[in-house]
């Protein structure tokens, strides 16, 4: 006997303003529609069902699970129509409409940002909503950049200040991931040039143990 281990994926893209903030030479939303993009093809040659919600502050588009190439050419052709929206993100809602699609336990990936508390407040509320029927994997993006300033040795005023302000980011984004980490929920952070990689490695590493 062998047991089943096909799943059901829904990823969620944050299409928010602060999806336009630029993420190395591209902005933040076409970084994260590329890593959807790539997580939906690997996990429908694993034979998983793929899903795709895209929200700001409020859903602007969703798929349910679906396996096979044709699952993936909805999900390509829904996410190259993406753009940058105005309006301020609000992942409650789109945890919402995540529930609605699936009615099986899945493993859902959010794309967005991790660095400012005032939403990370949302995510909790939106981790709370998921659980405990479905499993959260959230992740965003850290500044190489900026990391490299918290520890750099300051030879001036400015410098103090930009160090201070570098510091307090990194204290942010540590204890955003903590407190999600807490509820049970996954939660990444990772630079630009690795949050593909990071985000694919987390999906098999809890496809392999079953977190799903």
């Amino acid at each position: 006997m062998t047991e089943d281990q096909n799943l059901e994926i829904v990823v969620a893209v944050d299409a928010g303003r602060a999806s336009g903030l630029a993420a190395d030479e591209v902005d933040r939303l076409s970084l994260y529609v590329n890593v959807a993009a790539r997580l939906a093809q690997r996990a429908v040659e694993l034979g998983d069902a793929v899903g795709l919600v895209v929200f700001a502050a409020q859903p602007l588009a969703a798929l349910a699970p679906a396996r096979g190439g044709g699952g993936v050419a909805r999900i390509r052709k829904l996410l190259s129509t993406c753009r940058v929206d105005a309006s301020e993100s609000n992942p409650v809602l789109a945890a919402a409409r995540i529930r609605t699609l699936t009615h099986r336990r899945s493993l859902v990936v959010l794309l967005t940002d991790l660095e400012d508390a005032s939403a990370t407040g949302q995510l909790v509320q939106a981790v709370r909503l998921l659980r405990p029927k479905h499993f959260a994997l959230i992740a965003g993006l850290e500044s190489a950049r900026i990391a490299a300033l918290a520890e750099a040795r300051a030879r001036e005023p400015l410098g103090a200040y930009r160090a201070l302000a570098a510091v307090e980011y990194c204290n942010t984004l540590a204890a955003n991931l903590r407190g999600l980490r807490a509820l049970g929920a996954a939660a990444i952070a990772a630079r630009p040039e690795q949050l593909d990689r990071a985000v694919l490695d987390a999906y098999r590493e809890h496809r392999r143990r079953r977190r799903v």
